[in-house]
């Protein structure tokens, strides 16, 4: 366990027991807080989430009583600086992986009768696979 103290804030890398979670902030009766972090993230998803419980902090969140509205404003983008982008862009994008799926699935029913054809026809395999199970005894 590991755990970093500044003047105002507490910080905890605590096993939540399942990765679902990433943190946690509790205020102290101090007035302080304390923030628990996942110990099961990545190092970069437990910045990510230090980062989210510290603005949750700097915006004093702790003296709103709707959940819901705190996590949208934490969350919500910056609309005006948003660059749109064209739905074409990304339905050509899943046009041209669903043939490339359509492709490697022929290729893989293809390979599957070569193997087939190969278990069934050749006398070299039979031989490896009777080494393979019963030695050099044949």
């Amino acid at each position: 366990m590991v755990i970093l103290m500044t003047p105002d804030v507490n910080v905890v890398v605590i096993d939540f027991k399942t990765p679902k979670g990433r943190e946690m902030v509790s205020v102290n009766e101090e007035g302080n807080y304390t923030i628990l972090i996942n110990a099961r993230l990545s190092y970069d998803s437990q910045i990510k989430a230090y980062e989210h419980a510290m603005k949750h902090i700097n915006n004093d969140d702790f003296q709103e009583s709707d959940v819901q509205k705190i996590e949208y404003e934490a969350h919500k983008l910056d609309i005006e600086n948003a660059v749109p982008v064209p739905a074409e862009k990304y339905l050509k994008r899943i046009q041209e992986l669903q043939k490339e799926k359509k492709r490697l699935e022929r290729r893989i029913k293809q390979d599957e009768k070569r193997v087939q054809f190969i278990m069934e026809n050749c006398d070299m395999f039979k031989r490896a696979e009777h080494y393979y199970l019963y030695g050099d005894d044949l």
